[in-house]
């Protein structure tokens, strides 16, 4: 079980300087954002990668586009071909995708699935041409009017029903899934169709900060996640990549980055122990 660190952790500081001290800190491959990405250009980024040995094994994140319409879809559709191209480029294998929250003049949850779905057929040709994997991320129920009508796995699964599994899989991330009784069953069935594509931790707690409260996410073993359990579900269900950590914290924010990944590999350690000993 590799320690992947999903660049959302370290958010405020330059990507340059978390690529240095995430290879100082011991950790060998990272979660890459499409604005980092952009603002500093391919080229060079793919230079920073080189030079410190580093992979990165997933780009975040594209999408919201289940509450558009017209010229604002078209955008959002091209933003996902742009960040496919960077992901080819930079070799990158998997690309996750936020669905989008609810539209004002429509808050049918199923046709706003219905909208997703067209819009990942409407790809289809450029993610098989890209080679890169796009992972639907089910976010927390919390967002659902405007970050993503997507919840659970198993709506994931059944929003990419029928499509081909090398092409789009499944971003499972503890924070936004521990809720729904139905995630183990929904972990092993997306194992068995082999869209198991990518596992984050991260860790819950009340009260959410307000009044931003996706930044409330803690780091592995400081909440009320049973993510022993999680990790063994993942494990079991036959996925082997790295396990990203992606905190949003502003508190942890605040703190030098070499303190951030401290903490990031000492809780990444602790979650590993406390799933072997099960």
């Amino acid at each position: 079980m590799e320690l992947c660190l999903n660049q959302a952790t370290t958010m405020p500081y330059p990507l340059s300087d978390t690529i240095r001290a995430a290879k100082a800190a011991g950790i060998d491959t990272i979660g890459l954002w499409v604005e980092p990405v952009e603002e500093a250009g391919v080229d060079v980024v793919r230079t920073w990668l080189s030079d410190s040995g580093m992979r990165a094994t997933s780009m975040s994140r594209v999408g919201f586009l289940a509450n558009k319409r017209g010229q604002e879809l078209l955008a959002a559709q091209d933003a996902v071909r742009r960040a496919l191209d960077m992901c080819t480029a930079l070799a990158v294998p998997t690309l996750s995708f936020v669905a989008g929250g609810l539209p004002a003049d429509d808050r049918s949850l199923r046709a706003a699935e219905a909208r997703v779905r067209e819009t990942l057929e409407l790809l289809q040709p450029e993610v098989a041409a890209s080679g890169v994997q796009l992972m639907l991320e089910p976010i927390h129920p919390l967002f659902v009017n405007d970050r993503s009508i997507v919840t659970s796995v198993g709506q994931a699964l059944r929003v990419v029903e029928g499509l081909p599994a090398t092409q789009y899989g499944v971003l499972v991330d503890s924070w936004a899934t521990f809720w729904d009784p139905d995630l183990e069953q929904s972990v092993r069935r997306a194992g068995a169709e082999e869209r198991l594509a990518g596992y984050q931790v991260n860790d819950f707690a009340l009260p959410l900060p307000f009044p931003n409260n996706m930044n409330g996410r803690l780091m592995p073993g400081d909440g009320v996640i049973d993510l022993a359990s999680m990790t063994n579900w993942i494990l079991d269900a036959g996925f082997a990549g790295p396990i990203e950590v992606e905190v949003f914290n502003d508190e942890i924010w605040a703190l030098p980055l070499d303190e951030i990944l401290r903490r990031t590999v000492d809780s990444f350690n602790r979650m590993l122990a406390t799933a072997a000993s099960r």
